[in-house]
């Protein structure tokens, strides 16, 4: 399988973008994309809609399309959980994402760790964004003692760190053994170096952009992997943790 867990669709009033859905169904025709995992981006204008248009490609694609809930933590909680579970229990959502730098949040704050609890209270794994411009809330060891309260939730750690914080990000996935590493924009050096301290099977190709996905996964056919750890890091492992 070929998996690209890790698109984004909409607007975003951070980064001035405006992804159209014919943008990321033609990367995923043009790749052979068996699944790809679709999510607004922090700065959209209003995130469910974007939920809505997600689940809309959902059916017209036969669950190619599948989504992510991406919302802003710092509301209400009950009102996140419903919109949360709008979209795990009606919608068909695999996951939920923190994102640290573009909401603002620490992982452990009370509003950081009510995405953890409610991603385990919906059976989903919660996907979190770390390295970058983001530390120190990025910071992929700022995730290690949630992963450890909630040892049966998955946890996927996107951009494993972004090179800057990759080494740390490898840590935390060899101290814990449900965290998972999304790897966009990690260089090809610091993802063989991931592959190695926890193995290819911990390992989800992620693009962060339709733009972004011919070089993610170039970089991983680059890393000198058996064919078996290449198929876990292009789809297999995605499949296993996202329940695709």
């Amino acid at each position: 399988m070929l998996i690209d867990a890790h698109q984004h669709l909409g607007d975003c009033r951070v980064f001035d973008l405006d992804v159209r859905d014919e943008i990321v169904l033609a990367a995923a025709e043009r790749h052979g994309l068996d699944r790809v995992l679709v999510m607004p981006f922090p700065g959209a204008r209003d995130p469910a809609a974007v939920h809505d248009r997600i689940a809309a490609m959902t059916s017209a694609t036969a669950g190619q399309v599948r989504g992510i809930v991406n919302l802003s933590p710092h509301q209400e909680h009950a009102a996140y959980a419903a919109e949360a579970e709008r979209c795990v229990s009606g919608l068909g959502f695999v996951a939920l994402k923190l994102h640290t730098l573009e909401h603002a949040v620490e992982p452990s704050s009370a509003d950081g760790r009510m995405v953890f609890a409610e991603a385990a209270r919906l059976g989903v794994p919660v996907m979190v964004h770390t390295g970058g411009a983001g530390q120190p809330f990025a910071s992929p060891s700022h995730v290690l003692p949630l992963a450890r309260e909630w040892p049966s939730l998955t946890v996927v750690l996107a951009h494993a760190g972004m090179g800057v914080a990759a080494r740390e990000a490898g840590l935390v996935a060899q101290l814990c053994p449900n965290v998972y590493l999304e790897t966009s924009w990690c260089g090809t050096l610091d993802t063989a170096m991931l592959a190695e301290m926890v193995g290819a099977d911990r390992l989800i190709l992620g693009s962060d952009g339709a733009q972004n996905l011919a070089v993610e996964i170039a970089k991983h056919h680059a890393l000198g992997l058996s064919q078996d750890e290449l198929s876990h890091c292009l789809g297999g492992t995605a499949a296993k943790v996202f329940g695709l």
